[in-house]
């Protein structure tokens, strides 16, 4: 190969549009190009009219028109750009499985592509669980047209081994890093009481509600931060005024990664939980800021307490009662440690290691 790897990414969002996903593919874009990858970047956006095309850090990025149904992001001009992209790409990485713009994946029956599916099994309402088990079909086609499956944890990786078994030889484990030198750089905002944070969609599935309940019996000194957007936001605040909490929650709604920063930094403990992950990227950047970690016992939070947070974490069953006693020890806890967590640059190369061997494979294929 002469001249520098050309890569791709197709994703359903990316910065500043915030996520998990999106979040994902700031960073790893941002780290490979560092190490000498000459990236492009598919996304989409709601409230375009025409598709958008801008360089940034030297990257060049066009964001498609897009809208959001009740199930999943939606762009047919990002999906038919994604599997027209390796006319110009040595490769392509397809990002969300559970977004329109993986059916992008289907190009690898005729060019390399490289599938993150960020897989949680199903979707997380009834709508999305019935569009889900249509899609099951399609899936089983992406998974099977990909010539690498990349899974944030080992709990995601049996997730998608269960369910589509043919991608068992073509699938690696990445985890998702965090931004240490930028998290632990950041200012805790001054002069705040002891901090409860939650941090990211507010979807059902993500039980903020549960949190919420928990509130009354936390020590009264104790203000709870939210911080993300989503489609239970209203009911939220609705449920902080009947519960009689509404003074002591700060909903931030979105705000920029910097804030997101002082806010980890600023924290006594988050809690997550989530009903299901494929990795739980806040608990991993709280902990890298020195906070205390209450999470959900489900396989990815299990996953992550063992093999980066250890202490930090409490795993519960995630009930108000037990949410409280946990969030009340962390509260009591005022020793900050930061824990041993992946950077983003270790993390781009280990992808890197993936694209590499892909491309490999495929120069091999297509000259025998």
């Amino acid at each position: 190969m002469s001249g520098p790897l050309r890569v791709t990414l197709v994703a359903p969002g990316f910065p500043p549009e915030r996520g998990g996903v999106e979040a994902h593919a700031g960073h790893l874009v941002r780290q490979l190009t560092a190490l000498g990858v000459e990236m492009r970047v598919l996304t989409a956006r709601r409230g375009l009219r025409r598709p958008v095309t801008e360089t940034r850090e030297g990257v060049r990025i066009t964001t498609f028109p897009a809208w959001r149904t009740t199930v999943m992001s939606v762009s047919p001009r990002l999906l038919l750009a994604g599997l027209r992209a390796s006319r110009d790409a040595d490769l392509v990485h397809v990002h969300s499985y559970h977004a329109a713009c993986g059916f992008a994946a289907l190009g690898g029956f005729f060019a390399p592509v490289v599938l993150t599916p960020h897989y949680h099994g199903g979707g997380h309402s009834t709508g999305a669980v019935l569009l889900h088990r249509g899609y099951r079909f399609v899936g089983r086609l992406l998974f099977r047209a990909a010539r690498a499956v990349i899974c944030v944890s080992r709990a995601e990786r049996d997730l998608v081994l269960r369910d589509f078994p043919a991608a068992a030889t073509r699938t690696w484990v990445v985890p998702n890093g965090v931004n240490l030198a930028a998290i632990r750089a950041a200012e805790p905002f001054p002069g705040q009481p002891r901090t409860i944070l939650s941090l990211g969609r507010l979807e059902p599935y993500k039980r903020v509600a549960v949190l919420l309940h928990a509130l009354p019996d936390l020590p009264s000194d104790a203000q709870l931060v939210v911080v993300g957007d989503g489609s239970q936001l209203d009911e939220l605040r609705k449920l902080t005024r009947e519960l009689g909490i509404a003074d002591r929650v700060r909903f931030t709604g979105p705000i920029s990664t910097a804030e997101v920063h002082r806010w980890l930094r600023t924290a006594r403990v988050l809690v997550s939980l989530s009903e299901h992950e494929a990795f739980g990227m806040a608990p991993v950047e709280a902990a890298a800021a020195g906070a205390g970690v209450v999470l959900s016992d489900i396989p990815a939070h299990r996953e992550i307490a063992a093999d980066h947070l250890g202490a930090l974490a409490d795993l519960i069953d995630p009930e108000p009662r037990a949410v409280a006693a946990a969030v009340t020890a962390r509260l009591d806890d005022a020793e900050r440690t930061e824990a041993n967590v992946p950077d983003w640059a270790r993390i781009a190369e280990e992808t890197l290691a993936v694209y590499r061997a892909v491309h490999r494979t495929d120069r091999k294929d297509t000259s025998s």
